[in-house]
This record gives C-alpha cells, structure tokens and sequence, in this order.
C-alpha cells in the first residue's frame, strides 16, 4: 500500500476501507511520519533513499514506525521488516536488517528541540511550515502541526446512523465534545466500518458537520454544488428538511453513490448530474447554494497524510483558477435575499480569499455560530479560516447574503 501510494498517487484512505486497524495504524502512521522517519533512517544508509526501490523503502518506513511508535519490540518489528523485504524485493532483506537495527537505537527527535527543524520534529515539508506560520502565527501553526500528527479518530453523523445496532455491536460511541450530533467511536472500530460498508452508518468530520449547519434557515431552492458523496446535504436534510434541495455532482459513480446516502432522510434530496459551473438552473432563483469546492485537502491531513508528500504550492494558482469561475456560477444562482455557502478544507489564501472577492455578495459574521474553543483565525475578506485540532479537520468557510 505504502509503495502505491508514494509510486503511482493512490489514496491511502481508499486501500485501507478494508484493512484491519493495525494496518491502517502502520500505513497512515508511516505517511504521517514520513519526514522523520527519513531523517533516522539517512546516517545509516551508504546511497539515498530515493534511489531504493519504492518496497524497500516502505518496508524501512514501516519497520521503523513500528519499532519506534507502536511499541512493538525492536527485534520483533525488524525482524517483520525483513520477512516481508525477502518477499518484496530480496536483494535488500540484509540492508533492511542492518539499517533498521541501528535506525531505531536513535532517539525520536524531541518536538520541543530547537536544533532539529520544524519540518523534521512535525514531519512536513518546509515550505508548508514556513508558509503556515507566515499567515497563521508560529503558535496557531505549531498547533495545526502537531494536530496534523495525531490519529483522526473515526466519526459518525448520529442522524445517519443506527447508534444502538452498533452498540449491540460492540462499538462504544461518545457524544462529540464540541459538535452535537457527533458520535465518535473509541471502541469497536471494525463494527462501525462493517455498518459504514453497508449504509447503517455515515462516516463525517465534526468541522464539515459545523460548516454545513452555517447555512441560515431559507425559504425557497437550497442547491448543493460539487455535493459528493453529500455530506453536508446529509447534515442538513437530516435535521432541517427543505422543501426544495437539490444536490449535483459532474460524475455519475459518485452521484449514485450520493443518491445512496441521501436516501431515507427526513426531507427528500433531488439529486442530479451536472458541471457546477453550468447547474441546470436559473439564474438568481436559489435561496440558498452551498459550494464545498475541490481544493489542496490541506486541513485534512491527518487524515489523508500523503497529500503533504504530493502537493506542490506551485499549484495553488492551478487550483483557484479552476475554482474562481465555479464560485461565479455559485453566486450567480444565489436570489435577492439568498446566502453562498463556500467553503473548502485548505487552509489555503489562494483558494479561498483569492477566489471570493469580487462576488457582489455581502460577507455574513460567521465567528459567534461556531462553538467557542473552536481554533480559528477571522480573514479580511470576511470569512473564517477553523484550524485543524484534536477534534476536527481544517476548513476555510465564507459566507455570504446578496441584496434585498
């Protein structure tokens, strides 16, 4: 897994959806401490680490994770390393011996140690550490780091799910501290995928759940753009129920896989293929649109921590290009009266501010409608920037109301 997601981009969360939880644990353990695991493993390797063949280094990643952050016992966690190097690629089993028995004598780098830098101790590459903190704050950026190194728990929308089948189950859900509505699981993790697999249960961050429920209460057409796999469409058909909701996606597998979450809600949802850019309504008709656009997934990773290895802030621009005409066309639908709902989870400038301006739509205060030990940073341009923390994913949410 560790090798297809680093040689041809596949989605760590995607080769996991079956996976037992030590194996989701060595996996995304491995991706989210990338950078520090490289940084002990290069003394006691004679070439780079580049140059191995992608096997090889997943196993030296894996066995040294394992060794130094799942407290499995050296021996044993190398020893596991080279059964599976012999089987992968045999010619480096002994040079995943040597190396990983001296790797995991050194110490793990002390987060507090100002001789080793940011990007090694938080495993981020250096320009996402030197630009968050440039616009963050060295403090709210060191937060956001080392939130991103944390597990993300698993978290369910308890209107989507049938919390006492899961209980019965052997999962022990608590209520979200922060986010009513919100189950997390501390127990029994197999049985909530299991009900996940079969539809009993809806998966959903407890930052996406708040920005869902920013939406003000309308009257009229709510449109959901770029709406899967529905989330917020969930949020809101579940505990609200409008009378007209429309949710589109431009792809089909996807949309059919909305139609699946959204059905059984309190409110029906139409749901409908369709570019964004180009929905099949009018123009100035909707009291409500929401566009959760695509984006850099930035405040998502510690639950997607091989975005961090990939992404390049050269395609920022790419990004907010494709975005800004999406974020024209959502403002062009919202009616006399009507709110825009944009939001993404990058905690990126470019593909929020950048996009925004020049809408012709009147920024509405959306700080005091968030909970208060929310982490978050108000923007110029009127919207809110919520921080990754301990229990919840990062989001960049503007909210606008056009003219009566």
């Amino acid at each position: 897994m560790l090798a297809r997601v680093e040689e041809h981009g596949a989605h760590a969360a995607r080769l996991l959806a079956d996976a037992l939880p030590a194996t989701r644990e060595l996996v995304l353990g491995s991706l989210r401490w990338q950078l520090t695991l490289d940084y002990l493993l290069k003394p006691h390797l004679r070439r780079p680490l580049t140059s191995l063949d992608p096997p090889l280094r997943a196993a030296l990643r894996c066995g040294l994770y394992e060794a130094k952050r799942m407290g499995t016992p050296t021996a044993v966690a190398v020893s596991e390393a080279v059964r599976v190097a012999k089987e992968l690629s045999p010619r480096g089993a002994g040079l995943v011996n040597a190396v990983l028995r001296r790797a995991a004598a050194a110490p793990w780098p002390d987060l507090g140690d100002e001789s080793i830098p940011l990007a090694v101790r938080f495993s981020h590459p250096s320009w996402l550490v030197e630009r968050w903190q440039t616009f963050l704050g060295r403090e709210m950026a060191l937060d956001v780091l080392a939130a991103d190194q944390e597990r993300a728990p698993l978290c369910l929308l308890a209107a989507a799910t049938r919390r006492a089948e899961l209980e019965k189950a052997g999962c022990r859900l608590e209520e979200h501290p922060h986010v009513p509505g919100v189950l997390v699981c501390r127990e029994g993790s197999a049985a909530a995928v299991a009900a996940l697999r079969a539809g009993r249960a809806y998966a959903m961050d407890p930052t996406a759940v708040l920005v869902a429920r920013l939406l003000p209460e309308v009257a009229g057409t709510v449109v959901d753009l770029a709406a899967a796999p529905g989330g917020k469409s969930l949020v809101l058909a579940a505990e609200r129920g409008f009378a007209h909701h429309v949710a589109l996606d431009r792809h089909l597998g996807r949309s059919l896989l909305m139609r699946g979450n959204l059905a059984g809600t309190r409110a029906p949802v139409a749901i409908a293929v369709a570019d964004a850019g180009a929905a099949p309504l009018r123009a100035g008709t909707c009291a409500a649109v929401i566009l959760d656009a695509p984006c850099s997934g930035t405040g998502t990773l510690r639950r997607h921590p091989e975005i961090r290895w990939r992404f390049r802030p050269e395609e920022l621009a790419g990004l907010a290009a494709t975005q800004r005409p999406l974020a024209r066309a959502a403002a062009e639908l919202v009616a006399p009266g009507g709110f825009l709902l944009y939001a993404t989870c990058s905690l990126e400038p470019e593909e929020n501010a950048g996009v925004v301006g020049g809408l012709g739509l009147t920024p509405v205060e959306v700080n005091e409608l968030l909970p208060a030990d929310v982490p978050r940073v108000g923007l110029a341009s009127g919207g809110t920037l919520i921080a990754p923390s301990a229990w919840g994913d990062g989001f960049t949410v503007h909210l606008f109301r056009r003219g009566s």
